[in-house]
Protein backbone atom coordinates (compact mmCIF):
# COMPACT_ATOMS: atom_id res chain seq x y z
CA UNK A 1 0.00 0.00 0.00
CA UNK A 2 2.87 2.34 1.15
CA UNK A 3 4.81 2.06 -2.48
CA UNK A 4 1.08 2.42 -4.44
CA UNK A 5 1.20 5.53 -2.13
CA UNK A 6 4.26 6.55 -2.97
CA UNK A 7 4.47 5.96 -7.09
CA UNK A 8 1.20 7.69 -7.03
CA UNK A 9 2.84 10.82 -5.58
CA UNK A 10 5.54 10.62 -8.12
CA UNK A 11 3.39 10.31 -10.86
CA UNK A 12 1.30 13.64 -9.17
CA UNK A 13 4.93 15.36 -9.19
CA UNK A 14 5.83 14.49 -12.74
CA UNK A 15 2.84 15.71 -14.23
CA UNK A 16 2.87 18.90 -12.38
CA UNK A 17 6.12 19.44 -13.50
CA UNK A 18 5.28 18.43 -16.97
CA UNK A 19 2.53 20.92 -17.01
CA UNK A 20 4.29 23.72 -15.61
CA UNK A 21 7.18 23.60 -18.29
CA UNK A 22 4.15 23.25 -20.86
CA UNK A 23 3.37 26.87 -19.72
CA UNK A 24 6.30 28.46 -20.73
CA UNK A 25 5.97 30.34 -23.69
CA UNK A 26 9.01 29.37 -25.95
CA UNK A 27 11.49 32.42 -27.69
CA UNK A 28 9.28 34.16 -30.23
CA UNK A 29 11.26 34.08 -33.67
CA UNK A 30 10.38 37.11 -35.92
CA UNK A 31 11.40 36.41 -39.52
CA UNK A 32 13.29 39.04 -41.24
CA UNK A 33 12.64 42.17 -42.49
CA UNK A 34 9.94 42.69 -40.21
CA UNK A 35 9.65 46.85 -39.15
CA UNK A 36 7.87 48.46 -36.23
CA UNK A 37 7.88 51.98 -35.79
CA UNK A 38 7.83 54.34 -32.08
CA UNK A 39 8.19 51.60 -29.62
CA UNK A 40 8.88 52.91 -25.93
CA UNK A 41 11.34 51.19 -23.51
CA UNK A 42 14.57 50.79 -22.50
CA UNK A 43 18.18 50.80 -24.07
CA UNK A 44 20.79 49.27 -21.61
CA UNK A 45 24.17 47.94 -21.53
CA UNK A 46 25.26 43.89 -20.97
CA UNK A 47 27.44 43.96 -18.15
CA UNK A 48 30.85 44.02 -19.03
CA UNK A 49 30.47 43.78 -22.72
CA UNK A 50 30.31 46.53 -25.15
CA UNK A 51 26.27 44.86 -26.58
CA UNK A 52 23.25 46.55 -25.73
CA UNK A 53 19.53 45.33 -25.51
CA UNK A 54 16.09 47.10 -25.78
CA UNK A 55 14.01 45.99 -23.95
CA UNK A 56 9.93 47.19 -25.00
CA UNK A 57 8.03 48.84 -21.79
CA UNK A 58 4.63 47.41 -24.87
CA UNK A 59 4.29 43.93 -27.16
CA UNK A 60 5.53 44.36 -30.79
CA UNK A 61 3.22 43.70 -32.73
CA UNK A 62 4.39 41.80 -35.84
CA UNK A 63 1.53 40.14 -37.34
CA UNK A 64 -2.17 38.66 -35.76
CA UNK A 65 -0.09 35.50 -34.60
CA UNK A 66 3.38 36.61 -34.01
CA UNK A 67 4.08 39.57 -30.51
CA UNK A 68 7.26 40.30 -28.97
CA UNK A 69 6.11 40.43 -25.54
CA UNK A 70 6.95 43.43 -23.41
CA UNK A 71 10.08 43.06 -21.20
CA UNK A 72 11.75 40.82 -23.93
CA UNK A 73 15.00 42.04 -24.18
CA UNK A 74 16.37 42.60 -28.17
CA UNK A 75 20.07 42.68 -29.02
CA UNK A 76 20.71 46.13 -30.83
CA UNK A 77 23.30 45.75 -33.78
CA UNK A 78 26.05 48.27 -34.08
CA UNK A 79 25.34 51.06 -36.84
CA UNK A 80 25.22 54.96 -36.49
CA UNK A 81 22.07 55.32 -34.77
CA UNK A 82 22.86 52.89 -31.93
CA UNK A 83 25.82 54.97 -31.39
CA UNK A 84 24.19 58.48 -31.05
CA UNK A 85 21.88 56.37 -28.37
CA UNK A 86 24.64 55.31 -26.37
CA UNK A 87 26.41 58.63 -26.64
CA UNK A 88 23.06 59.66 -24.96
CA UNK A 89 23.30 57.41 -22.56
CA UNK A 90 27.10 58.27 -20.86
CA UNK A 91 28.05 56.50 -18.13
CA UNK A 92 24.58 55.64 -16.55
CA UNK A 93 24.70 52.88 -19.60
CA UNK A 94 20.94 53.21 -19.97
CA UNK A 95 18.82 55.18 -21.82
CA UNK A 96 14.87 55.58 -21.97
CA UNK A 97 14.11 55.98 -26.18
CA UNK A 98 10.99 55.85 -28.56
CA UNK A 99 12.94 53.25 -30.94
CA UNK A 100 12.16 52.49 -34.76
CA UNK A 101 13.80 49.33 -35.95
CA UNK A 102 14.62 46.81 -38.47
CA UNK A 103 14.12 42.94 -37.58
CA UNK A 104 17.11 40.99 -38.77
CA UNK A 105 17.41 36.97 -37.42
CA UNK A 106 20.66 35.31 -37.50
CA UNK A 107 20.37 31.50 -36.51
CA UNK A 108 17.52 31.36 -33.67
CA UNK A 109 18.09 34.45 -32.45
CA UNK A 110 16.46 38.59 -33.85
CA UNK A 111 18.34 41.50 -33.43
CA UNK A 112 17.18 45.10 -34.28
CA UNK A 113 18.89 47.67 -36.66
CA UNK A 114 17.99 50.79 -35.32
CA UNK A 115 16.03 53.29 -38.06
CA UNK A 116 15.67 56.20 -35.28
CA UNK A 117 14.74 57.03 -31.89
CA UNK A 118 13.51 59.78 -29.59
CA UNK A 119 14.87 59.86 -26.14
CA UNK A 120 12.05 60.14 -23.75
CA UNK A 121 12.09 61.56 -19.97
CA UNK A 122 11.77 58.94 -17.12
CA UNK A 123 8.26 59.37 -15.00
CA UNK A 124 6.08 62.18 -15.62
CA UNK A 125 7.66 65.46 -13.63
CA UNK A 126 5.10 67.16 -11.50
CA UNK A 127 2.71 69.60 -13.15
CA UNK A 128 3.82 73.82 -11.61
CA UNK A 129 1.04 75.50 -9.79
CA UNK A 130 -1.63 76.83 -12.80
CA UNK A 131 -1.03 80.33 -13.34
CA UNK A 132 -3.16 83.13 -14.41
CA UNK A 133 -3.03 82.94 -17.56
CA UNK A 134 -2.15 85.57 -19.85
CA UNK A 135 -4.01 85.81 -23.26
CA UNK A 136 -0.43 86.82 -25.17
CA UNK A 137 1.15 83.83 -23.85
CA UNK A 138 -1.63 81.71 -24.99
CA UNK A 139 -2.11 83.51 -28.14
CA UNK A 140 1.89 82.53 -28.72
CA UNK A 141 1.49 79.24 -27.27
CA UNK A 142 -1.32 78.09 -29.62
CA UNK A 143 0.41 77.80 -32.87
CA UNK A 144 3.85 75.86 -31.63
CA UNK A 145 0.85 73.12 -30.93
CA UNK A 146 0.85 71.20 -34.25
CA UNK A 147 4.86 71.10 -34.81
CA UNK A 148 5.25 67.43 -33.12
CA UNK A 149 4.99 65.45 -36.38
CA UNK A 150 3.81 61.87 -35.21
CA UNK A 151 6.48 60.12 -37.09
CA UNK A 152 10.22 62.02 -38.40
CA UNK A 153 10.72 59.24 -40.94
CA UNK A 154 8.90 60.72 -44.07
CA UNK A 155 5.08 59.13 -44.33
CA UNK A 156 6.04 57.48 -47.61
CA UNK A 157 9.39 56.17 -46.89
CA UNK A 158 7.47 54.68 -43.80
CA UNK A 159 4.97 53.12 -45.57
CA UNK A 160 7.02 51.79 -48.62
CA UNK A 161 9.11 50.08 -45.13
CA UNK A 162 6.29 48.46 -43.56
CA UNK A 163 4.69 47.19 -46.52
CA UNK A 164 7.99 44.97 -47.31
CA UNK A 165 7.48 42.09 -46.32
CA UNK A 166 10.96 41.12 -47.16
CA UNK A 167 13.94 43.61 -46.67
CA UNK A 168 14.96 43.99 -50.20
CA UNK A 169 17.05 46.60 -51.85
CA UNK A 170 14.77 49.46 -52.09
CA UNK A 171 13.54 49.02 -48.08
CA UNK A 172 17.84 49.21 -47.53
CA UNK A 173 18.08 52.48 -49.94
CA UNK A 174 14.64 54.01 -47.67
CA UNK A 175 16.57 53.25 -44.35
CA UNK A 176 19.97 55.26 -45.39
CA UNK A 177 17.90 58.01 -46.70
CA UNK A 178 16.40 57.96 -42.72
CA UNK A 179 19.82 57.25 -40.94
CA UNK A 180 22.43 58.73 -43.27
CA UNK A 181 24.12 55.59 -43.99
CA UNK A 182 25.38 54.08 -47.49
CA UNK A 183 23.40 51.57 -49.43
CA UNK A 184 26.25 50.21 -51.15
CA UNK A 185 25.51 47.46 -54.32
CA UNK A 186 27.37 45.27 -56.43
CA UNK A 187 30.70 45.45 -55.01
CA UNK A 188 32.65 42.68 -55.44
CA UNK A 189 35.21 41.24 -52.90
CA UNK A 190 36.04 38.26 -50.47
CA UNK A 191 34.37 37.20 -47.73
CA UNK A 192 36.44 36.09 -44.40
CA UNK A 193 35.69 33.96 -41.24
CA UNK A 194 37.85 35.42 -37.95
CA UNK A 195 37.03 35.11 -34.24
CA UNK A 196 34.67 37.00 -34.13
CA UNK A 197 32.72 36.72 -36.80
CA UNK A 198 33.07 37.33 -40.60
CA UNK A 199 34.08 40.24 -42.93
CA UNK A 200 34.00 41.68 -46.35
CA UNK A 201 37.31 43.08 -47.90
CA UNK A 202 36.91 44.87 -51.47
CA UNK A 203 39.01 43.21 -53.92
CA UNK A 204 39.24 47.14 -56.23
CA UNK A 205 38.85 44.91 -58.96
CA UNK A 206 39.62 47.97 -61.56
CA UNK A 207 38.94 51.08 -58.82
CA UNK A 208 40.66 53.05 -56.81
CA UNK A 209 38.81 52.12 -53.29
CA UNK A 210 40.62 51.83 -50.24
CA UNK A 211 41.32 48.19 -48.71
CA UNK A 212 39.17 48.61 -45.87
CA UNK A 213 36.83 45.29 -44.45
CA UNK A 214 33.54 45.76 -43.25
CA UNK A 215 32.27 43.28 -40.32
CA UNK A 216 29.14 41.90 -41.24
CA UNK A 217 26.29 42.03 -38.87
CA UNK A 218 24.20 38.92 -37.72
CA UNK A 219 21.05 38.49 -40.51
CA UNK A 220 19.78 36.29 -42.62
CA UNK A 221 21.96 36.51 -45.63
CA UNK A 222 24.79 36.15 -43.30
CA UNK A 223 23.48 32.71 -42.36
CA UNK A 224 22.98 32.18 -45.89
CA UNK A 225 26.12 33.15 -47.17
CA UNK A 226 28.06 30.96 -44.05
CA UNK A 227 26.31 27.88 -45.48
CA UNK A 228 27.68 28.74 -49.22
CA UNK A 229 30.89 29.31 -47.72
CA UNK A 230 30.71 26.25 -46.38
CA UNK A 231 29.98 23.89 -49.31
CA UNK A 232 33.03 25.91 -51.66
CA UNK A 233 36.07 26.15 -48.27
CA UNK A 234 38.56 28.86 -49.25
CA UNK A 235 39.25 32.18 -51.09
CA UNK A 236 36.12 32.48 -53.25
CA UNK A 237 34.95 36.21 -54.47
CA UNK A 238 31.83 37.07 -53.91
CA UNK A 239 29.47 40.03 -55.14
CA UNK A 240 27.60 41.69 -52.18
CA UNK A 241 24.60 44.32 -51.87
CA UNK A 242 24.17 46.15 -48.10
CA UNK A 243 23.65 48.75 -45.72
CA UNK A 244 27.23 50.25 -44.92
CA UNK A 245 27.40 51.78 -41.34
CA UNK A 246 29.65 52.58 -38.43
CA UNK A 247 30.08 52.02 -34.75
CA UNK A 248 32.50 53.07 -32.65
CA UNK A 249 35.34 53.38 -35.46
CA UNK A 250 34.70 50.50 -37.24
CA UNK A 251 32.70 50.14 -40.27
CA UNK A 252 29.74 47.45 -40.48
CA UNK A 253 27.60 45.86 -43.34
CA UNK A 254 24.35 44.52 -43.13
CA UNK A 255 24.17 42.32 -45.98
CA UNK A 256 21.38 42.31 -48.32
CA UNK A 257 22.64 40.19 -50.92
CA UNK A 258 26.08 37.68 -51.11
CA UNK A 259 26.68 36.04 -54.62
CA UNK A 260 29.82 33.61 -55.43
CA UNK A 261 31.47 35.45 -58.68
CA UNK A 262 33.37 32.86 -61.02
CA UNK A 263 36.02 34.39 -63.18
CA UNK A 264 36.02 31.41 -65.63
CA UNK A 265 40.01 31.78 -65.51
CA UNK A 266 39.95 34.98 -67.00
CA UNK A 267 41.67 36.48 -63.38
CA UNK A 268 43.19 34.89 -60.66
CA UNK A 269 40.26 35.06 -57.59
Amino acid sequence: MKSAYLLLLGLLIAASVFGAAKEVAPAVMVEEGAFFEGIEGLLKKEPKTDRWQFVPDEPIVITDKITVPAGAPLEMLPCSVLEQMTALAGEENQLRIELSALITRYRHSNYLFSVFFLPIKNGVEPPEQPAEPDPNETEKAEPDKPQEPESIIPTAILKQMKANKAPDLKKFQQIAEVTGDVHLIGRSGFLSKTKDGYTFSPDGFGRNIDSKQFVLLDNAMLAAAERQMAREPGRERYNVSGLVTEYNGKTYMLLRRASRTYTHGNFTP
